[in-house]
């Protein structure tokens, strides 16, 4: 009996350890989060979300994720919530002017193709201006579903949040 009595004792010992552990790195986790929402420039801070909520991850880590925002405080979920619906109403207006300036541009190219002596050169510089709108449009339409699904899971948090303090 004395030799399970010290074996469950250096168990308790060694999972408060781990506990204290992971109380630790959750901590730190917490703290980057938020350094991450309040410091982070509007790029970095797309770029930290779809890392962080990329698809093929474990459930568990998907879990560990939602559960650290959940943890945030409501001041800085508000934040948060401002910050992301102003990327999603400047990507959405961004958006909207690279579509219209990249077909007017790409009308231009084409009236220029029409008036060039040689023909090949035209379509070409043509064909890599379009290509270069569409990668920007692109981008920009990438940006703000990242803005744009983070904005909803802040937004639900924080309404959880609110229910849980009345």
């Amino acid at each position: 009996m004395g030799k399970k009595k010290k074996h469950a004792k250096k168990n308790k010992i060694r999972s408060e350890k781990i506990k204290k552990i992971d109380d630790e790195i959750y901590s730190k986790k917490l703290m980057e989060l938020e350094d991450v929402i309040y410091t982070y420039s509007e790029k970095e801070l797309l770029e930290y979300f779809l890392k962080e909520f990329i698809y093929g991850q474990k459930k568990e880590h998907y879990k560990k994720s939602l559960a650290t925002l959940y943890d945030l405080d409501i001041e800085c979920l508000e934040y948060a919530i401002y910050r992301f619906s102003h990327i999603d109403k400047y990507k959405g207006r961004n958006f909207k002017n690279y579509s219209i300036i990249a077909s007017l541009f790409g009308t231009f190219l084409m009236i220029q193709y029409n008036y060039q002596e040689i023909k090949w050169v035209g379509l070409v510089i043509a064909c890599l201006a379009i290509l270069q709108f569409l990668r920007i449009l692109d981008r920009e339409k990438k940006d703000r579903d990242i803005a744009d699904s983070m904005l909803t899971t802040f937004e639900k948090i924080y309404s959880r949040k609110e229910k849980g303090l009345k």
